[in-house]
């Protein structure tokens, strides 16, 4: 048919960025010519305008691509091998903590990607094998885990999170408390209402977080994680203050499947 487009190129995808470019496109070319066709102060409200509405345009365009970047995109522009709410997950910034995801779309991506690249299949399929194995370690290596069934009273409640070498201890603790225990703790009382404990050596880290931070006159604890000690391949334990300390999971349980 003719309609059909020549083998191996992709097909031509309408996403939202071509609608409104097109509708800025054309409202910047209206207001101009009805800018040089006219006077006086029409022609100075016209001339503001035609300033002023690509700047709100592009602050909410930004606001959007902070907050709902998928909204985007259309669903072509989805990838065929990463499910779409795995790859919208991964444009949220709460993707950043989820191993799981990350895993997810790192194997799916490589199997894709390494084959193309090569010239034989078959010879990427070691490739392939060795560069997966490494991306799992080095993630695996990069995982911090928290139990936090003595607060949610749920058993194996276990949540996880990839450490990165920039990551502050409010971020942690705020991203801890949005993700899993909204709900269960009120915010900003970490070092008053609950703790973060050591799970082998049972050593409560309650020098952190707002507590620390208001009593340093400090909006916020942004040392890094690293220097107070939590570090990525660390178990922690979420307790409230009131429970004892032989009330803690013993070092040599197993730990429970992640919740996500």
């Amino acid at each position: 048919m003719a309609s059909e487009l020549p083998p191996g190129r992709p097909p031509r995808v309408l996403n939202p960025l071509w609608i409104i470019a097109l509708f800025l496109g054309l409202s910047e070319t209206t207001v101009g010519i009805a800018a040089a066709e006219s006077s006086g102060w029409v022609q100075g409200l016209l001339a503001v305008f035609a300033v002023s509405f690509p700047l709100l345009v592009s602050t909410v365009f930004f606001l959007i691509l902070w907050q709902r970047p998928e909204v985007l995109y259309a669903p072509g522009d989805f990838p065929e091998h990463v499910p779409i709410n795995t790859y919208v997950d991964g444009m949220r910034r709460r993707a950043a903590h989820d191993p799981d995801i990350i895993q997810a779309v790192v194997n799916d991506t490589l199997r894709v990607v390494l084959p193309a690249a090569l010239e034989s299949p078959s010879d990427a399929s070691d490739v392939l094998e060795e560069a997966m194995a490494s991306a799992e370690q080095a993630l695996a290596e990069r995982v911090l885990t928290v139990d936090i069934s003595p607060i949610t009273k749920a058993p194996g409640d276990t949540y996880r999170c990839t450490v990165f070498s920039t990551q502050t201890v409010s971020g942690f603790l705020d991203a801890l408390w949005a993700d899993v225990l909204d709900g269960f703790v009120r915010p900003f009382r970490y070092g008053r209402d609950w703790v973060l404990v050591d799970r082998r050596s049972k050593r409560q880290l309650r020098d952190l977080g707002s507590d620390w931070a208001w009593k340093n006159a400090m909006e916020s604890d942004e040392r890094l994680l690293s220097a107070v000690g939590i570090t990525p391949g660390s178990h922690l334990v979420a307790v409230r203050l009131d429970t004892p300390r032989h009330h803690l999971p013993h070092p040599t349980e197993p730990r429970a499947t992640a919740r996500n």
